[in-house]
């Protein structure tokens, strides 16, 4: 008798697990298209007014780097890098990456040229089925105020009325809150702000890049305060840790992090 009842129970188990399967997977299969529209969306856009605005030349990443699957055999994490680099744009990357069955993440990060006033320009936004966790960054270790930097700065605060509606997120990293701008965005939303999101993206990243675009060359004295600035931030960054650069330890180890991080995020070393 009791080994009816398991023999039962046990079918009854796998009977359940199949139906929980059968009617989750359409659904995943939803989401992650949805996932891989969206980044779309958002990557082509960049990349259509980057053109408009620069002359950007590929930037050569080692085979090891350009894409990191550490799970091949289970398609459940992989990263893809793209990386250009310009005059004024020192470094300008692009990160796709997916995550488990149907999250998918859109990165972009840019650090510019020491020579001009400018703050670096970081984004990752996530989708995850319906919900969405959006970060734009300003960061400006230097903090050198000039009409060009002011004149941007205020086409960004613009919208920042509109951000207050979303639930905030705290900085995680307590070190960086004085570097890391005022109308920087840290943000959880759903699908039914999608619109109103890649709007705000749109302003951030024009007004970023007509920044750049008039920003005049700083004196030498200048230049080397932005790039201390800079520096220091990427090297408190590998020190003291961070969402994405704590993955990529874990991913590739203590050494080869140090050198993604700094060399093919950053550019600081060649």
């Amino acid at each position: 008798m009791i080994i009816k009842i398991l023999k039962y129970l046990v079918i009854t188990v796998v009977v359940i697990i199949i139906l929980a399967a059968l009617i989750a997977t359409p659904l995943i299969i939803k989401a992650r298209g949805e996932g891989e529209r969206m980044y779309a969306k958002y990557d082509s856009y960049t990349k259509e007014v980057l053109a408009e605005k620069f002359d950007l030349k590929p930037y050569s990443i080692k085979p090891e780097y350009q894409k990191i699957h550490p799970w091949k055999a289970l398609k459940l994490f992989k990263i893809i890098f793209h990386s250009q680099e310009g005059e004024r744009l020192a470094r300008v990357n692009t990160l796709d990456a997916t995550m488990g069955l149907f999250m998918k993440m859109f990165t972009f990060l840019v650090r510019p040229n020491y020579n001009f006033n400018l703050p670096m320009f970081s984004v990752d936004i996530i989708f995850i089925g319906g919900k969405r966790v959006f970060v734009i960054e300003i960061i400006d270790p230097a903090h050198i105020e000039d009409d060009n930097i002011k004149k941007h700065y205020a086409l960004m605060k613009a919208r920042m009325p509109e951000v207050e509606q979303f639930e905030h997120m705290d900085i995680e990293m307590e070190w960086c809150k004085d570097i890391v701008t005022d109308f920087s965005i840290h943000v959880n939303a759903e699908r039914a702000d999608d619109d109103l999101l890649f709007d705000i993206y749109k302003t951030y990243l024009n007004a970023y890049l007509d920044m750049a675009q008039q920003a005049e060359p700083l004196i030498p004295e200048m230049s080397a305060k932005v790039q201390e600035g800079i520096e220091g931030y990427v090297t408190s960054l590998l020190a003291k840790g961070g969402p994405a650069v704590n993955v990529f330890k874990t991913l590739l180890g203590p050494e080869k992090q140090q050198e993604y991080v700094r060399t093919v995020m950053f550019g600081l070393d060649k």
